[in-house]
């Protein structure tokens, strides 16, 4: 309601100019433009409609066209087939809310329904055709119906069915040839159809039935054309229907009952609009109409009784968008205008800037502006650096008074005239001539030569002036008509020469703005100090001094290349804002305290407004409606609540009133979900409404990029991201609409988004549910497996392990009882021979035996511990062993001894009781050999067995024994059993004269 009282009040005060010629009624705008070189596939803007998602859908002669704000998506005959269309002069679209859906009419083939979740292309309905040239041109929904028009007649589609279904016969019989270039429906949900060589026919929308026709004659065809086309319709209230024409605006009014009254001449006070081509009209409040007509866009009241002209100011290289209106869409706050050249937007509150560069009528442009001056009529004064232009406020016009110098400085003086100083010095302006400064104050003859770059008035006679090249400044009574200058020299004096500006505060002090230092001189002129901030320690390079203000006890500096420094009325440096501060640019140049609410600051880069209290800055850019990037130094001045701001490419008119902040947030979706498998593929999700996603345990890298929808400033559009489950505090991602997901362990994650106008205000979190899938071994049927598995192990080695102690333990029991009973008895023996040894003088015998009973003592001692060395444990050391042993009884008896491993068997890793077992048999069986066979050889062989595992074989080529005859003895007894405890089977062979043969087979 605000901004419609705002925009009302500025159409009355436009208004109140008078309605006698349009030049008086032209109100300056700006538009925000969209064409090719913006990524627009085409221009020839023929619709613009917002769907309820906030995306902007464009037909246009080439394609559609769906747009967010930054970024647009072309449907094309060539696109990929879920954004491919049958034609590219797309005529008509209109939004199915209901369905989630667009219909969209192109000239030619097929009609299309497009998803507006996701954009996808969901169905193509053939259209027939009536002849060859029977092109498609306009369509409207009602009820389940839809109404297209073409060269050649109508067309009615039931929605329901999917089929074309027959037009009421007397139109089919009548106007068949007729063609049909705009279709509207009312209120009370009937169909007025516009036929081009017959006039307007109004059907019941459900019935199909004729209500009431009006003919051409009816709506005044001027021309006499026998054809009358209508452009466009809008529906005024509900008994009210302006119609576009080519032959200019009708207006019918209709009750309940149709009862019908055609008003050919409804515009009052600009008639040419009553026959000249009008091509598109939109109702866009109660009581106010856009319309494009005459070469113009104007604003009127629903009575078409006042209006405005819609002027747009443009670029020397630029043609004016608004004077080739096609179509308007309004969406409440914004009016959007389908042009030749592409898409302009305009805002329903007038734009805070008003932008100066070019005459489209002179061709005059204002290249580089240096100085500015708004006179009393509101016509403004331009110094360049190389003329004087001079703009008039009324019609916006041009005209040049000058071509050859740099206006340095210029300000208004009265009496009609205007002070200007240029690189040749000082003049003065009378009734647009430039006249030498001593013709009309004399007084100044002395210091004519002087550039002035900057002023203040004081009181109502005195103006002080800041000078170039090191003058100092003037003081000048110009009704007095006298002169004082005062420097470095004076009293009071300057503390330097330099004069980049001057202020004069609100209790009279006169500041003097210098590179390196300020100058502060009392409002009596008899005291001057000087500020240089020297000892300011945390900002010892403060300097470059080039405009400044107060507010509330503090004072604000420009220093190009730091920011602003505020001071407190002590002078000392409070704050120093920069550009990491949210300063557009640290090369400031003019300063200006907004009702003590803000500063307004010009910069080498864009505009910026700050907010003192809340201590935020906003910033403006050339996007935003400047003249440009870059303002220039004192080239700015304030004059009835409007700041004049000039610099490269013209000027900027601000009125700071309507800095308005956006409270509104952006309409965030994610826009594109995109999954990267291992294997190649990729996934992709484009709806707008996706809650939740399933990942394949294949995946790689996830990247979502999202949308912020925000027309009032879209490249200022800020995101914040966080995974609720890793972080809980929200990632900045700046103005990137994309993030990369890479490394999540398999899991249920809660993605969360949310977007930031140019102001700040956050969208509320916009939330993905993402479902990570396991690999196989990362599931939990695998994970609990193999906590089985493990337990398994566990127990398996657990009693493995009980087992070998088991076995260990039976190796030392049966080595304690062989200590038992072996060393028990040798060293029984030891006993008895060593009593029978003292006790007889001849005891030689006893002593050997004693030696004897030792040394095989130490032997079965010295066989106990190498079974026991767990290092030990293969059938290498084994045959060491026995070789040892064997080896020395061997050569005492001449008797030859072999011992090998064939090496198929390899090395076998035996176990302890293994090794002890098959050593005892092997000591068994040599021993036997060595006392009873008289034999030449002992073989000790291992090899395989049969069954491919060791076989260990004694042999000796002795007497021998016949085995029928003899009976087991103790130690044939001793072996076998020796062999069954470790698994083995032992086998005798032997015959008289044939030797022995003793073979231990592993089972």
């Amino acid at each position: 309601m605000i901004f419609r009282k705002i925009f009302h009040i500025r159409v009355l005060l436009l208004l109140s100019l008078g309605t006698n010629s349009i030049a008086q009624q032209k109100v300056r705008v700006s538009l925000v433009k969209y064409g090719q070189s913006d990524g627009l596939s085409s221009y020839n803007i023929q619709q613009i409609i917002k769907d309820k998602n906030g995306f902007l859908w464009v037909a246009s002669q080439d394609c559609l066209t769906r747009f967010d704000g930054k970024s647009f998506l072309s449907y094309t005959q060539q696109s990929l087939p879920k954004h491919r269309i049958s034609g590219p002069d797309v005529r008509k679209i209109i939004e199915d809310t209901i369905h989630k859906a667009l219909w969209i009419l192109p000239n030619r083939d097929q009609l299309h329904v497009i998803n507006t979740t996701n954009g996808d292309v969901i169905k193509n309905i053939s259209i027939p055709n009536y002849a060859n040239d029977d092109w498609n041109i306009t369509m409207t929904n009602c009820g389940n119906n839809l109404w297209i028009g073409s060269f050649r007649g109508l067309k009615i589609l039931n929605t329901k069915k999917w089929q074309f279904i027959p037009p009421p016969k007397k139109i089919q019989n009548h106007f068949i040839n007729s063609e049909i270039n705009c279709i509207g429906r009312d209120n009370f949900n009937n169909v007025w159809v516009c036929y081009t060589r017959y006039g307007i026919v109004i059907y019941n929308g459900t019935s199909l039935k004729k209500i009431k026709e009006i003919k051409l004659k009816d709506l005044g065809d001027r021309l006499g054309r026998n054809t009358i086309r209508v452009n466009d319709f809008t529906l005024v209230n509900n008994n009210e229907i302006l119609f576009a024409t080519d032959q200019g605006l009708r207006t019918v009014y209709f009750d309940r009952f149709y009862s019908l009254t055609v008003d050919n001449n409804p515009v009052k006070n600009l008639k040419v609009l009553n026959s000249c081509p009008i091509d598109a009209i939109k109702a866009i409040r109660h009581d106010d109409i856009i319309i494009s007509g005459n070469g113009h866009l104007y604003q009127f009241n629903s009575a078409l009784s006042n209006y405005v002209v819609y002027d747009e100011s443009i670029g020397d290289a630029e043609s004016k968008w608004i004077n080739y209106v096609q179509s308007i869409y309004f969406d409440g706050d914004k009016i959007w205008l389908g042009c030749q050249q592409g898409i302009g937007m305009m805002k329903i509150i007038s734009s805070p800037f008003a932008k100066y560069y070019y005459d489209e009528k002179t061709g005059n442009k204002l290249e580089h502006m240096r100085s500015i001056c708004v006179l009393p009529n509101k016509d403004i004064l331009c110094g360049l650096s190389s003329g004087l232009t001079l703009v008039n406020h009324g019609d916006n016009s041009f005209t040049t008074l000058d071509r050859a110098h740099l206006y340095h400085h210029i300000f208004f003086l009265g009496n009609n005239m205007a002070f200007l100083s240029t690189n040749q010095g000082m003049h003065v302006l009378k009734k647009k001539t430039i006249k030498s400064i001593e013709s009309i104050y004399p007084e100044l003859k002395s210091y004519k030569a002087h550039v002035v770059n900057s002023h203040v008035f004081v009181g109502d006679s005195v103006v002080i002036m800041g000078t170039e090249c090191d003058d100092g400044i003037l003081i000048w009574n110009y009704k007095r008509h006298y002169v004082k200058k005062i420097d470095t020299s004076s009293s009071p004096a300057l503390a330097s020469n330099t004069v980049n500006n001057i202020y004069h505060d609100k209790i009279g002090n006169l500041w003097v703005l210098s590179d390196k230092v300020i100058t502060v001189i009392n409002a009596d002129f008899t005291i001057s100090k000087s500020l240089d901030f020297a000892s300011e320690r945390k900002y010892p390079k403060l300097d470059l001094f080039f405009d400044m203000c107060e507010f509330n006890r503090s004072y604000w500096i420009a220093s190009y290349g730091n920011g602003l420094i505020q001071i407190d009325d002590k002078w000392k440096v409070r704050k120093l804002i920069r550009q990491k501060d949210g300063l557009s640019n640290e090369g400031v140049y003019n300063i200006f305290n907004i009702r003590d609410s803000s500063l307004l600051i010009t910069s080498n880069n864009g505009l910026s407004s700050y907010n003192i209290k809340a201590q935020k800055f906003k910033n403006y850019y050339i996007e935003n409606g400047l003249q440009s990037n870059s303002f220039e130094e004192v080239t700015a001045t304030a004059y009835h609540d409007k700041i004049y701001a000039g610099g490269i490419n013209g000027f900027t008119v601000i009125d700071p009133s309507k800095l308005l902040v956006n409270k509104i947030p952006p309409i965030l979706y994610l826009a594109n979900v995109e999954v990267k498998l291992d294997n190649g593929q990729n996934l992709v999700n484009t709806s707008l409404d996706i809650k939740t996603l399933t990942i394949p345990n294949n995946w790689l890298q996830i990247s979502i990029s999202f949308t912020g929808i925000n027309f009032e400033d879209p490249k200022r559009v800020t995101y914040k991201y966080r995974i609720k489950e890793i972080e809980t505090n929200w990632i900045n991602n700046g103005h990137r609409d994309l993030i990369n997901i890479i490394g999540l362990p398999p899991n249920t994650y809660t993605i969360e988004l949310k977007a930031a106008n140019e102001d700040g205000y956050w969208s509320y979190p916009k939330t993905l549910i993402v479902k990570i899938e396991p690999k196989w071994f990362e599931t939990w049927f695998f994970k609990l497996a193999m906590v089985v598995l493990g337990v398994i192990i566990l127990n398996a080695f657990y009693h493995y392990r009980i087992k070998q102690i088991k076995i260990q333990q039976q190796i030392r029991r049966d080595i304690a009882n062989d200590l038992h009973d072996d060393l028990g008895s040798t060293l029984n023996s030891i006993k008895i021979f060593t009593h029978l040894a003292i006790e007889k003088k001849q005891n030689i015998s006893y002593l050997k035996e004693i030696e004897k009973l030792i040394t095989s003592t130490t032997g079965g001692l010295r066989d106990m511990l190498w079974v026991l060395e767990d290092s030990r444990d293969d059938m290498n050391e084994l045959l060491d062993r026995v070789k040892k042993f064997a080896t020395p009884i061997a050569h005492a008896n001449q008797i030859k001894l072999e011992c090998y491993i064939e090496p198929e068997l390899g090395n076998p890793n035996i176990s302890k009781t293994e090794k002890r077992n098959l050593l005892l048999i092997a000591k068994e069986a040599i021993n036997n050999s060595f006392k009873y066979a008289e034999c030449q050889t002992i073989k000790v062989i291992v090899k395989p067995g049969t069954n491919k595992k060791i076989l260990f074989s004694i042999s000796d080529d002795g007497l021998g024994f016949d085995i029928s005859n003899k009976s087991n003895g103790y130690g044939l007894n001793s072996m076998k059993n020796r062999a069954e405890q470790i698994n083995y089977v032992l086998h005798y062979n032997s015959s008289p004269g044939s030797g022995t043969l003793i073979t231990v087979e592993k089972k």
